[in-house]
């Protein structure tokens, strides 16, 4: 049985919420707060397994409470909010930074068109969340900002140059706040454009693409069907759209099923990447549940490229990441103040052709 507490100030949407969990047999509300303060206090108390957290509420907020229970008492935390203006898109991954595990929309009403679908969806990550085993975060600064890139470039001393032409990346749970942290790390003159594919709830691609353009030193925005990428360009692909690479750095986006439950989907882009680019490419698989991108990652590397895998101390869900080491698809397994030197060293500096100076081995 999964105990959640649900924090939400709305009396409506907490009966609403409440009415939607009990339908399921594994799911049991513990505690309702309709504050942040009520929050950390039931999170202490009643130890639940999983917490539903709105962000806009009076006093403190669902940010400062998600800061506060990550410190106190760890636990999964997903937020469940309705559409906001892209003003606010900081807000809403600011959660995200202090610990939060995903995000999504609160279910349509009953009556519309996708509200069971929506319904299934919430429930289902609820369910997937509560098995997440989260660490305590403490916030003794600011935690925006860039990692430090050093420690791979000591270790790495000489390299020869490796014509790395677009860099492919792809995440799920956790990847919002990584990503934020490598953009924000890559220089103003990366020399290749790089593709993203993250796992997110449908209606908050542009919210996400917004948050990283405020600290990312690279421009980002959202994939265009037929656009031409330009080094230096970040292109996220959007809700609803499998996102894929073409002759002429172009990007393709389709309506074609979605690969391992996602669409877009990370296979997709590492399959085009694969295609076209070859041993031109790089291709990263960062923290995500699941084994989107796995061997698609490993195509890539048989066709000469050069593949990343996050490890397992610094993932939030070694899933993704974790079977591209089991299929030996990940030449590089690596931290992500790592990864970012790496990229940096691939694209505009001189690199040793496959070199083995970083972690490998079989997932502990």
């Amino acid at each position: 049985m999964i105990r959640l507490l649900l924090v939400e100030d709305s009396k409506t949407v907490q009966q609403a919420l409440v009415e939607i969990f009990n339908t399921d047999p594994d799911i049991r509300v513990i505690g309702i707060a309709a504050d942040g303060e009520e929050a950390v206090n039931a999170a202490m108390t009643m130890k639940p397994d999983v917490i539903t957290m709105d962000i806009n509420m009076p006093g403190m907020d669902g940010f400062e409470a998600t800061r506060a229970i990550m410190f106190a008492c760890p636990t999964p935390i997903i937020i469940v909010t309705g559409k906001m203006d892209p003003k606010d898109s900081a807000t809403l991954f600011r959660v995200m930074e202090a610990g939060a595990l995903m995000i999504t929309a609160k279910p349509f009403p009953p009556g519309h068109p996708e509200h069971g679908e929506s319904v299934r969806e919430l429930i289902k990550t609820v369910k997937l969340m509560s098995e997440i085993k989260v660490v305590r975060r403490s916030f003794p600064r600011e935690t925006r900002g860039t990692l430090p890139v050093t420690s791979f470039q000591q270790i790495v001393p000489t390299e020869t140059a490796a014509g790395i032409r677009i860099v492919a990346i792809g995440a799920s749970t956790g990847g919002p706040q990584l990503l934020q942290s490598i953009l924000s790390s890559l220089p103003s003159d990366f020399r290749a454009p790089v593709a993203i594919v993250q796992h997110m709830a449908k209606g908050f691609t542009g919210d996400f693409v917004n948050w990283l353009n405020q600290s990312s030193r690279l421009p980002v925005e959202l994939a265009v069907d037929g656009r031409h990428m330009s080094p230096g360009r970040v292109y996220v692909a959007p809700d609803g759209f499998q996102m894929q690479v073409a002759p002429g750095d172009r990007i393709i986006l389709s309506e074609d099923p979605p690969e391992n439950g996602q669409r877009p989907s990370v296979s997709s882009l590492f399959r085009s990447v694969a295609r076209v680019y070859g041993r031109s490419a790089a291709g990263v698989l960062l923290t995500g549940m699941g084994k989107d991108g796995a061997e698609e990652l490993k195509t890539l590397l048989e066709k000469g490229g050069i593949t990343v895998a996050q490890n397992r101390e610094s993932s939030v869900v070694f899933g993704m990441p974790g079977e591209a080491v089991r299929i030996n698809a990940a030449e590089h397994i690596l931290p992500p103040e790592e990864i970012i030197a790496l990229l940096i060293r691939l694209v505009n500096g001189p690199r040793s052709a496959h070199s083995p100076t970083t972690e490998t081995g079989k997932p502990q």
